[in-house]
């Protein structure tokens, strides 16, 4: 049974937009057939979020930021699609933090339990505050009752200055200029190091990383350096000044050897520097050589060769 044609175009034309459905939400985030769980959660200011943004519990990431939408009343509404794998009980706090390389990521605190949260609850939310900004925010009282204790201090100059000369005035008044130019500076400090809290606080981050990553290798390192101790003991503890005396002594002795040669002492200095005893060498080597063709050639002029039984018998 054949099928038609438009039959053939429909089902095409279906599996094409079933393939441009599942692949346009794909990447905008969504999992279409995922195994994943999606809970919901407020921030006031989600500090550059992205969606796909990891989820993490204890620095494991067992989800992702699926979704960010601003709510007028409530701020910003992000949802978040843990896998199914992972149980989050009662209590849990998303908390909105840095990652180590810069991004933001979600961070859960897993709660006491033991009830599980439902698909689609909302959880508590926090943000994480940085190193900079709990520095900040410790040293803006400190400056607020700087700029208190230099008003009660004008009021007090203020008393005296009925009491003092002018050139004491002017001292105290070019004090007092410099104590609150002191304090704009600290202010003006306390500013910038907020607005770099992010970028200091990823420095700190780093630090730690490579930190975890030292005290991880402590094993191997500590392996290393027991091996190049025992590299140099055993160097300490060899014979060198033994080996290198021998071997001083052996190069004695070649070279009383090579003299001795050199001087035509004993039959190999003779042989290598007396041209006499190389010429005879080489003359007898020659007569020999000759002698035994001769003997390839006529050996019965040599050897004598009896048969058994050729003589006459008497």
């Amino acid at each position: 049974m054949s099928i038609a044609k438009e039959i053939k175009i429909g089902v095409l034309a279906t599996t094409a937009l079933v393939v441009l459905f599942v692949g346009f939400y794909f990447l905008k985030g969504a999992a279409v057939f995922s195994n994943e769980r999606d809970y919901y959660c407020y921030f006031k200011d989600v500090d550059g979020l992205q969606n796909s943004a990891p989820v993490q519990v204890r620095g494991l990431n067992v989800g992702r930021v699926s979704r960010t939408q601003l709510i007028d009343n409530k701020g910003v509404l992000v949802r978040i699609s843990i896998s199914k794998s992972v149980e989050i009980p009662r209590g849990t706090i998303a908390e909105l933090a840095s990652d180590l390389l810069g991004p933001k990521i979600i961070k859960l605190e897993l709660g006491p339990g033991p009830e599980l949260m439902g698909k689609g609850d909302t959880l508590a939310s926090h943000n994480e505050a940085g190193v900079i900004d709990k520095v900040s925010d410790q040293l803006t009282p400190r400056l607020a009752e700087l700029k208190e204790t230099i008003s009660e201090f004008n009021r007090a100059l203020a008393g005296v200055n009925s009491i003092v000369g002018e050139e004491n005035q002017k001292a105290l008044s070019a004090a007092i200029a410099s104590i609150k130019t002191t304090a704009d500076n600290l202010a003006t400090l306390s500013s910038s190091l907020s607005k770099e809290s992010g970028e200091i606080g990823d420095v700190i981050h780093n630090a730690k990383s490579i930190t975890g990553n030292l005290s991880k290798n402590n094993d191997t390192i500590t392996h290393i350096l027991a091996n190049a101790s025992n590299i140099t003991r055993q160097l300490s503890n060899a014979p060198i000044q033994k080996t290198m005396a021998d071997l001083q002594k052996t190069i004695g002795e070649l070279h009383g050897v090579m003299d001795k040669i050199n001087n035509n002492q004993g039959s190999l200095g003779m042989l290598i520097n007396n041209k006499d005893v190389y010429n005879n060498l080489n003359s007898s080597l020659h007569s020999l050589n000759g002698l035994m063709e001769d003997i390839k050639a006529h050996p019965s002029h040599y050897i004598n060769v009896t048969v058994f039984g050729s003589g006459s018998k008497k």
